[in-house]
């Protein structure tokens, strides 16, 4: 199977990540031994990386800069042929195991609606300290949206919160986004939106989906390498998602 990459690479002034994070995310992926993978950076400067399409951009585009890959992949799209397409922010460490996870995840899911897609859940950890889920913060309410359980005993949960700093779908999917204009190539400050800027980039794509998650959250978790933030611990997320509340499909 093949896997486009889009990789948000702005490292103009306003940015907190370093290039020795992003030759560590780079690294990660050009581990991948299941995953035939390409991969677009999308940088204001250039960064050596082997199989690796840089494109550079001015940096005076600033947070504006986060949605050129979408234009690009909207520009393109007809002269690519990748069954999946996933547009992340650079500071994620997103292991082949969690990504076969959500290609599986995907191809179950819809056999029930073609409205439910999978994703990724985002945690940070500290040395010598637990994980923690940053997309779930202890203050955001309701931190689980719904849990679902199949006919055949699997169980899912639908997160509160669908950001995660990317985005991933088959190719079916993103068509069905592209040819409804459900892309959006701009941010619409004042119409579907998902934060600000950079949240919009890689979740308002998620509005005219179903993001789900298993039960075992751990088989897409990815780890947020910035370290900027905190979220609920193992233990307190499972609590949360414990309790089916609904068939899914419904």
């Amino acid at each position: 199977m093949r896997l486009l990459i889009l990789i948000n690479n702005y490292m103009g002034d306003n940015s907190t990540n370093s290039e020795a994070a992003v030759d560590k995310v780079l690294q990660t992926f050009a581990s991948y031994t299941q995953i035939d993978v390409d991969i677009v950076l999308f940088s204001t400067s250039h960064c050596a990386g082997r199989g690796v399409i840089n494109l550079i951009y001015p940096p005076e585009l600033s947070y504006a800069f986060a949605f050129v890959p979408r234009q690009w992949l909207v520009e393109n799209f007809c002269c690519l042929s990748h069954e999946y397409y996933m547009y992340t922010e650079n500071d994620l460490i997103i292991p082949e195991s969690a990504v076969l996870n959500c290609i599986h995840l995907n191809a179950y899911l819809s056999r029930f609606s073609n409205r439910l897609t999978s994703g990724f859940i985002r945690y940070e950890q500290k040395e010598g300290e637990e994980k923690v889920y940053i997309d779930m913060l202890p203050c955001a309410r309701p931190t689980v949206e719904k849990t679902l359980q199949s006919d055949d005993g699997h169980k899912f949960w639908v997160p509160g919160n669908i950001h995660s700093g990317n985005f991933f779908f088959s190719r079916n999917q993103l068509a069905r986004l592209i040819d409804g204009n459900l892309f959006q190539t701009r941010f619409a400050q004042y119409g579907k939106s998902f934060g600000g800027i950079l949240e919009s980039a890689a979740s308002d794509v998620y509005i005219d989906f179903v993001k789900v998650l298993p039960k075992d959250f751990t088989k897409v978790e990815i780890e947020h390498i910035s370290n900027k933030y905190v979220g609920l611990t193992h233990q307190e997320l499972s609590r949360e998602v414990e309790t089916p509340s609904g068939k899914i499909g419904c």
